[in-house]
């Protein structure tokens, strides 16, 4: 799978209620806090304006947290102890995650929310989608054909068989912005940028209010070194879908690709911030270190990078620079 592909398929006021801690329990030395991020699983999209609540395992309720536009939450001073984190949206099914506070003072919850799907109701298909399945104009054979790509290219990974069941739903009905959106990428899956950029240019011209598709085609001019319209496609995704935590690394790839490192640095962190475990975005924070002449933090963000991918499409670089910085290091 080429790296292009491995980034396709990869896709405020905060309310608090602080609560007493328990007295059996020793405080770790820092105020303790819980910090997280509420998603739709299928569209990354932020679950906003819900409920979080926090229980201790051993004796309930310890307080609650609501989600801001972002779909984050903060639950401060909860105190030292092992809590539930539990989270209920309307039409989601309920998740819940175990946080230990007694050792450690901070954590940060990523929780995923699955829609709870309705029998016979026509179903999104993950997190690169954004047209409206449903629309009635089109026809039942063009929807059936996208149907069967979709499944072959989400759920299969198989881009050469989806192809052509795309395309036989533009054929039938060919201002389908989702098929074009969904046929871009699965070029970009097979590694042909033409047919792609073809793809996901008429997506836009049907819907340009596409913030996947236009941060698909960033990606897309980025792994063809066009970094001016690499710029523009992302910047107006982002404008589009703030918290598309894809759209921030590839801009930040594309701010470092233009020597642009101090505008790459917060786009990064922001990636990182909504999405945790992005293991790529390390890559560049560790870069921008290595251009400050902080070769330590650089070192700490390439080790982090081969903890959350060891095996990843980066890591045979990482793992040389790694040991350049560990044999640069001076002596004690």
């Amino acid at each position: 799978m080429s790296r292009l592909a491995y980034s396709v398929l990869a896709f405020a006021v905060l309310l608090s209620c602080s609560s007493v801690a328990s007295p059996q329990v020793q405080r770790p030395p820092h105020p303790t806090v819980i910090r997280g991020v509420v998603r739709d699983s299928e569209t990354q999209r932020p679950v906003a304006h819900i409920v979080v609540m926090l229980e201790r395992e051993d004796s309930g309720y310890a307080g609650q947290s609501e989600t801001d536009e972002l779909g984050k939450f903060v639950l401060n001073g909860p105190g030292a102890s092992v809590f539930l984190v539990k989270v209920r949206a309307p039409g989601y099914e309920s998740a819940s995650q175990r946080v230990d506070l007694q050792t450690s003072s901070t954590d940060y919850l990523t929780f995923e929310l699955r829609p709870i799907k309705k029998p016979g109701a026509l179903q999104a298909s993950g997190p690169a989608m954004s047209e409206d399945v449903s629309d009635l104009a089109v026809p039942e054979k063009a929807r059936k054909e996208y149907q069967k790509g979709r499944s072959l290219f989400i759920e299969k990974k198989d881009a050469q068989s989806a192809i052509p069941h795309l395309l036989a739903a533009i054929k039938n009905y060919p201002n389908y912005g989702a098929a074009h959106e969904l046929l871009g990428m699965a070029y970009i899956e097979k590694g042909d940028a033409m047919e792609a950029r073809k793809a996901l240019e008429e997506s836009l011209a049907i819907n340009p209010k596409s913030a996947p598709a236009y941060m698909a085609l960033g990606m897309l001019l980025n792994h063809e070194k066009d970094y001016r319209g690499a710029e523009a496609s992302l910047i107006r995704g982002l404008e589009l879908s703030p918290n598309a935590p894809q759209g921030h690394y590839e801009l930040a790839k594309t701010y470092w690709a233009l020597g642009r490192w101090q505008e790459a640095e917060p786009h990064a962190q922001t990636a990182l911030t909504l999405r945790p475990d992005m293991a790529v975005a390390h890559v560049i924070l560790g870069n921008i270190a290595l251009r400050r002449a902080d070769p330590q933090k650089a070192a700490a963000e390439f080790r982090e990078y081969l903890r959350l991918e060891p095996d990843g499409p980066m890591s045979r670089g990482v793992k040389q620079m790694l040991q350049k910085l560990e044999h640069s290091e001076p002596k004690q």
